[in-house]
């Protein structure tokens, strides 16, 4: 029973793979999962902003969007895949 991450872009760098898996019972919720991530200063430094989300940081659960107001309290269940990324544009 585990929860998928897979990092994109930048943070497949600073997370040194492009996916990484987590026993369910240890990240409840995204703001759980994300403190876990962050387990470095620079990590810390890319993923958030005092409490809050930095704004490039997206994170995406089964494919749809987590708006960054809420991350935190956003649930986690065996089998979900998280996807965490930079704020892409282009033209």
């Amino acid at each position: 029973m585990s929860i998928r991450i897979r990092f994109f872009a930048t943070y497949r760098e600073l997370f040194g793979s492009k996916e990484a898996e987590m026993p369910a019972g240890e990240a409840p919720s995204i703001g759980a999962l994300l403190e876990r991530l962050g387990d470095t200063p620079s990590r810390q430094r890319e993923l958030f902003a005092g409490a809050s989300l930095k704004p490039h940081v997206v994170i995406m659960v089964n494919g749809a969007p987590v708006p960054p107001a809420d991350f935190a309290a956003v649930p986690l269940k065996d089998g979900d895949v998280v996807a965490v990324f930079p704020l892409m544009g282009g033209g």
